[in-house]
């Protein structure tokens, strides 16, 4: 190659790295100018990616949860010690396939969005007089709900009409769980997920002070499964 020849492509690799150098100069004082909207597109983005984050991590914890459901409604030479109520959700277990988008959703806002089954009848019956001769353990035995796992969402509850509405919503939240038990780690599950969580802010800041509670190593990831290891 002949000397003018080189020297040509050398002006043109300098011309290419100075254009390259004054195209990210202007990017730069650009973003300077327009750091407002730089900075919410960058809050944004993380809340999102945050709200993605955390689905993973609940569905993840939700699937074991899930077939620990089915576990304990599965025939078993045992079964009658712990098999009652399992017919109030063998519709559920039966039921295969994939679930739809929205069922997903709904799933994901019933199990880490909407109160626990403690929760959702405390203010109902909070004025509700004690019968004294109501035992929840002796109306609980035999049943899937008198599991240690299980037992806490009874705590304070006095009446028999109290307990049947906490095993109602025990029920529904165990329906969601098998759903989500049936999506598995599909991308449309963490994807429902995220949808839900972004739509309950509110939960979501909730999340993320779990998460600052297990990088510090004062909680741990199955806290995000269902809530029920929180209320222990």
């Amino acid at each position: 190659m002949c000397w003018p020849a080189a020297g040509g492509i050398l002006r043109r690799v300098m011309v290419s790295l100075s254009q390259l150098a004054q195209s990210a100069t202007e990017t730069v004082h650009a973003l300077i100018r327009r750091w407002p909207l730089v900075l919410a597109l960058l809050l944004a983005g993380g809340w999102i990616w945050f709200a993605v984050s955390l689905s993973d991590v609940q569905g993840r914890m939700d699937l074991p949860w899930a077939y620990s459901i089915r576990m304990t409604c599965e025939d078993d030479p045992e079964a009658a010690l712990w098999h009652g109520g399992c017919e109030r959700i063998e519709v559920d277990i039966a039921k295969t396939g994939r679930p739809g988008f929205l069922d997903l959703y709904n799933a994901f806002v019933t199990v880490h969005h909407a109160p626990g089954p403690r929760e959702a009848s405390a203010a109902r019956f909070a004025d509700a007089q004690a019968d004294p001769a109501f035992d929840v353990r002796a109306t609980l035995a035999g049943q899937r709900y008198g599991l240690a796992s299980v037992l806490p969402e009874f705590e304070g509850v006095r009446t028999r009409a109290h307990a049947e509405a906490v095993k109602d919503a025990i029920d529904v939240r165990d329906r969601a769980l098998l759903v989500i038990g049936r999506a598995g780690l599909g991308v449309d599950a963490l994807i429902a997920g995220a949808l839900a969580n972004l739509v309950h802010p509110g939960a979501m800041v909730d999340g993320a002070r779990q998460y600052a509670a297990i990088l510090m190593g004062t909680a741990k990831k199955s806290d995000f499964a269902t809530g029920v290891s929180e209320r222990r």
